[in-house]
């Protein structure tokens, strides 16, 4: 009894388990999801076709879906490119190119490739390559890969090693993205290191429009609708013989260089000695005019100051003889002016003289005379200290009587009448 309930039990779940499975199968069937940085294409059961550009849920009713990146990538670096993971880039240790002169040798770098983003053209592309390895090996990289191939052959090694190398860039990016260069070829000349002799040879170049524009064919990526985001080239290997070559050749360019450059050093130097004793000498010539000028100059300053101070000499001269002159005139006036003054003192002298007898200098000299008289007698003892023998006359009359007759004789030299006159 409890065996049977059991088995009905686990025949009723197993129903439960198919419909769910069923209806998951039913699910994926009929909805997908597009996640962020891929679109998906779907073709349903009719034939038609749908593209979902924007991350999320889409109805693809038991249709094929392909999904594509919306950006391949193309690494073809040295750095270990090939072990690189990603969903849908393409990966290479370099691009192997020929250059014009017929070397070889590898270019490194890294492109981005953004697929379309309008209906038609992603259905086109889809069409056309079904997948995106398809897209990424048949279009982008056979597009990139021969595009670097022809930039190489539109140059030397030697031009792509040393001076081109942004050309290359340029033009590599160029034909990705807008088309192959058509060429044409250009004969040059060209001398021949090993012989000497100089050989003419067919170059492909550029073929460009009368605007001046390089003519391209038309663009794979173009009609696609792939654009080129990204396109770097970051560096470049050749072959050992390529590098040798280059190698011996920039060695002679050096030494040519240098032999220039040391003959240019050498004539330079020449001139430079030229040029420095043409200096010298000019200034030697400068010097020898700078000191006759100086010369000259204080010749003409000598012979300035001797004029100046003859002509000083002469003035000086003048001056003293002005001055010896100005003093005999003032002599000869002073001389006048003493004679007319003593003849003026002496005129006055007579005529108060005349006026009055000479009484006052007849008193002035009677009265010096008698002062000398009176401090003479003063000195004298007229009359002794001790007397001897009987008395006589007294000495003082002998004074007086000397005195009187020296007063008589000064008045009748004087001609005084020292009488008392009556009226």
């Amino acid at each position: 009894m409890n065996d049977e309930i059991f088995k009905n039990l686990v025949r009723k779940n197993m129903g439960y388990v198919a419909i769910g499975v069923v209806a998951l199968i039913v699910i994926n069937l009929c909805f997908g999801i597009n996640d962020a940085g891929e679109r998906t294409v779907v073709q349903y059961p009719t034939g038609a076709l749908f593209v979902k550009f924007t991350p999320g849920i889409y109805f693809k009713g038991f249709g094929n879906t392909e999904i594509y990146a919306d950006v391949i990538t193309y690494d073809f670096d040295k750095a270990d490119s090939a072990g690189k993971t990603g969903a849908s880039s393409l990966k290479a240790t370099g691009v192997a190119v020929r250059y014009q002169d017929g070397g070889t040798g590898t270019v490194f770098g890294k492109a981005r490739f953004a697929l379309p983003n309008d209906v038609e053209t992603m259905i086109r592309l889809h069409k056309d390559f079904r997948n995106k390895t398809a897209v990424a090996e048949k279009l982008i990289r056979t597009v990139a890969e021969e595009s670097m191939n022809l930039t190489a052959g539109l140059m030397t090694s030697e031009e792509a090693y040393a001076e081109k190398r942004g050309i290359f860039t340029q033009w590599a990016e160029q034909q990705v993205a807008s088309g192959k260069f058509f060429t044409e070829l250009k004969s040059i000349v060209e001398k021949q290191e090993a012989t000497n002799e100089h050989m003419t040879r067919n170059i492909p170049v550029i073929k460009y429009g009368t605007d001046g524009l390089p003519i391209q064919h038309a663009s794979d990526f173009k009609m696609y609708g792939i654009k080129v985001n990204g396109f770097q080239i970051t560096d470049w290997d050749f072959e050992k013989k390529t590098l040798d070559q280059i190698s011996r050749k920039r060695e002679a360019t050096m030494g040519i260089i240098t032999a220039k450059a040391d003959a240019e050093r050498a004539r330079q130097e020449a001139l430079t000695a030229e040029e420095q004793g043409k200096r010298n000498v000019m200034v030697d010539r400068y010097t020898k005019e700078q000191e006759k000028i100086q010369a000259v100059v204080d010749a003409e300053k000598d012979k300035e100051v001797a004029v100046t101070q003859a002509m000083k000499a002469v003035l000086v001269a003048e001056q003293q003889k002005l001055e010896a002159e100005q003093k005999r005139l003032a002599a000869i006036a002073y001389k006048q002016e003493q004679i007319l003054r003593g003849e003026g003192d002496g005129e006055y002298k007579r005529l108060v003289m005349s006026a009055d007898g000479a009484l006052a200098a007849k008193l002035d000299a009677w009265k010096t005379v008698h002062m000398r008289y009176a401090a003479a007698i003063e000195k004298q003892k007229w009359v002794p200290e001790i007397q001897m023998g009987g008395s006589g006359q007294p000495s003082g009359s002998a004074a007086n009587d000397l005195i009187e007759m020296l007063k008589a004789q000064t008045a009748k030299e004087l001609k005084l009448d020292m009488s008392i006159k009556n009226n």
